[in-house]
């Protein structure tokens, strides 16, 4: 059996302050081809199931924190549509290039809005949301930021928070650098993907980061291809 590598700290290029538009595009571009057919999306569907309840305004209100170009949004408001039930979709992004683009991708929906925000620094009350969600997010963070934005998040959440984030193992990494080279993806995307998967988690890494963040009750499940989605409830009342 391979051992687990140890998990980096190196950089991403997305990262970074001074990425062009063009270079965004073409990554999360492929970020987002990644997310349909590798498991991305059906795995955060599956996890919002059973939270598709509405909230007090009458519709379930939704917060996606490090929502890139806001694939996951869309497609979870068209899966909300056809699940017959009604939500309201707040995504959020600290790039503005990156939050711009969103915004450009929602502009036909009238059920999605883009904030630009600081994932630390976030404009919203506690217990603002019904349902607060990240998706390869977390990983680009060190353990005690992990914890401070999974309580941070806790405590905007009325009903729960659902991370969907990488399994860190070999044999993904393996895949997606072979992958991404073979088939001439963007030169952003073939440097961070596999880099991505070696600051992803292990499930005892994302366990004492929920124990850590107050969650005495979540659940973590393995998804295929080598994800992890954890579930917290929300904080519990002041």
């Amino acid at each position: 059996m391979l051992p687990v590598p140890q998990r980096s700290h190196a950089p991403e290029w997305m990262d970074r302050a001074d990425n062009t538009r063009a270079d965004l595009e073409g990554a999360l571009r492929d970020i987002e081809l990644t997310n349909r057919l590798l498991g991305g999306r059906k795995a955060l569907l599956r996890a919002l199931r059973p939270h598709l309840a509405p909230g007090p305004s009458g519709r379930l209100e939704l917060l996606d924190v490090g929502t890139g170009s806001a694939d996951l949004p869309l497609a979870l408001a068209c899966f909300a549509e056809s699940s017959g039930a009604s939500v309201r979709i707040t995504a959020v992004d600290r790039d503005p290039t990156t939050a711009g683009l969103a915004a450009e991708q929602t502009a036909s929906t009238t059920c999605v809005r883009v904030v630009q925000a600081d994932a630390f620094r976030l404009p919203f009350a506690p217990r603002s949301f019904d349902v607060v969600t990240a998706s390869m997010f977390l990983h680009h963070f060190r353990h005690e930021d992990v914890v401070r934005l999974l309580d941070s998040f806790r405590s905007l959440a009325r009903r729960a928070v659902v991370i969907n984030d990488l399994r860190r193992h070999w044999l993904p990494y393996g895949f997606i650098y072979l992958v991404a080279r073979l088939t001439r993806r963007h030169p952003m995307y073939v440097h961070d993907a596999p880099l991505s998967v070696l600051r992803g988690f292990t499930a005892p890494e994302l366990r004492e980061a929920a124990t850590e963040a107050g969650a005495a009750d979540f659940r973590l499940d393995r998804r295929w291809p080598f994800r992890l989605v954890l579930t917290l409830p929300a904080a519990a009342r002041a």
